[in-house]
């Protein structure tokens, strides 16, 4: 058993999410700058928005209202207190051991533990995937799964770091890559956005709407929160756990993400630094917000991906303007699944109206202090604003609500 865990882990760092016959590259929502022919990038659109796709596009995508959940917040605290008492039995245990090899024995006792925990947390992890892609469960049911991920995730990191401590204070123990595999392990299955719909579930944040896609190879989790857009991205399957590093340093990894992000990469400012396993993050700032990606040194690839967009910043277009009954509602965004914005203005004077806003019968907010944000869904939208007594609907069709531009972040 002890040896199969190292490798239940890296088959299910791979195979994380559901299998499903579709093509393991990206592609671009619409409109690419990239030059497949070749691989290189041709002209940059100033409106462009680099970052990484689901390949062929998401299978499945919805947006899921997240508010206190007692079961799921009972069941995390469950965990964290079961997680805690192993720690303590850990290190107590250790404390007491007389010798040297009783002390790697209770090492590698605790390692095959939290390698069981890690592997299971994983699978759970696809089973909500698999279940959500084949219409088995909600938006909500996926998103407070993912949030208890999220949490037991980083009960399992610490875990981890404990045990790291106690290795390197015991002679002859040599656990470097199960501990980098399990570190890498615990990252991947935390995120912005699992972090902030944890603190809703547990009533630590104001509940929200949460837009969710998933496709066979990956799952991408966006929402605003207050003038800020966030989005992770996971494609698990852009690792190669047996192929050789092609990126030995972090200036041919800066190089790479140069290539992947050329309308974000010569404006930001970039740190980059080496996380393990194969692993090279960088971490870029700029105007309209900031990025973080994360290349596999083997691939080449991008395989997560959290980006930050500060609203106030970002270039929108006008998706469609409708006027009816003296109202104006005009709908600006950027592309689906992007941040997406309502305003609402008398007909005659342009002057700002208060009125709510619903989006294919779920309200996302009123113009009460300005435009309404909200993530613009996959396919056509029903946009429907109330002002005063007045009702005014239309239908934005897939076409115009597809316009945009989103070039993924893959290579040649």
């Amino acid at each position: 058993m002890t040896r199969l865990l190292p490798v239940i882990l890296a088959a299910l760092l791979v195979c994380s999410l559901p299998a499903v016959a579709v093509s393991s590259a990206l592609a671009p929502a619409v409109g690419t700058g990239l030059d497949r022919s070749t691989g290189s990038q041709a002209a940059v659109d100033a409106a462009a928005i680099d970052w990484l796709e689901l390949s062929e596009g998401p299978a499945a995508s919805g947006t899921g209202y997240v508010g206190v959940d007692l079961g799921a917040a009972l069941s995390e605290d469950s965990n964290r207190l079961e997680a805690r008492y192993a720690n303590h039995r850990f290190d107590a245990r250790m404390e007491q051991a007389g010798s040297d090899a009783e002390r790697r024995a209770i090492i590698r006792e605790e390692a095959d533990r939290l390698l069981e925990a890690v592997a299971r947390l994983r699978e759970r992890e696809r089973t909500a995937y698999t279940a959500y892609y084949e219409g088995n469960s909600s938006e909500r049911e996926l998103l407070a799964t993912l949030a208890e991920v999220h949490a037991n995730a980083a009960v399992l990191e610490a875990s981890v770091t404990t045990l790291e401590e106690q290795t390197a204070d015991t002679p002859g123990v040599s656990l470097d890559s199960e501990l980098e595999a399990m570190e890498t392990e615990t990252h991947t299955m935390q995120g912005p956005v699992r972090e902030r719909v944890a603190g809703m579930v547990h009533g630590e944040a104001d509940p929200a709407r949460v837009h969710v896609e998933t496709g066979g190879e990956g799952v991408v989790l966006a929402m605003i929160d207050g003038d800020r857009f966030y989005r992770e991205a996971h494609r698990m399957d852009r690792r190669d756990l047996d192929a050789e590093p092609q990126y030995s340093s972090l200036g041919q990894s800066e190089d790479r993400i140069a290539e992947l992000y050329p309308s974000i990469f010569p404006e930001a400012r970039w740190s980059y630094s080496e996380v393990g396993y194969n692993t090279h993050r960088g971490t870029g700032t700029y105007s309209e917000g900031s990025l973080t990606v994360f290349l596999d040194t083997r691939t080449g690839d991008v395989y997560r991906e959290f980006k930050m967009l500060r609203l106030d910043q970002l270039d929108t277009r006008v998706v469609e303007t409708n006027t009816t009954d003296g109202i104006t509602t005009t709908v600006s965004g950027t592309v689906p699944g992007g941040p997406a914005k309502v305003t609402l203005a008398d007909a005659e004077t342009g002057a700002a109206l208060s009125g709510e806003v619903t989006i294919n019968d779920r309200t996302v907010g009123t113009t009460d202090d300005g435009p309404v944000w909200f993530v613009a869904p996959r396919g056509s939208m029903t946009v429907t604003a109330t002002v005063g007594g007045d009702e005014v609907e239309f239908t934005v069709d897939e076409e115009t609500a597809s316009q945009g531009t989103v070039r993924a972040a893959e290579g040649s």
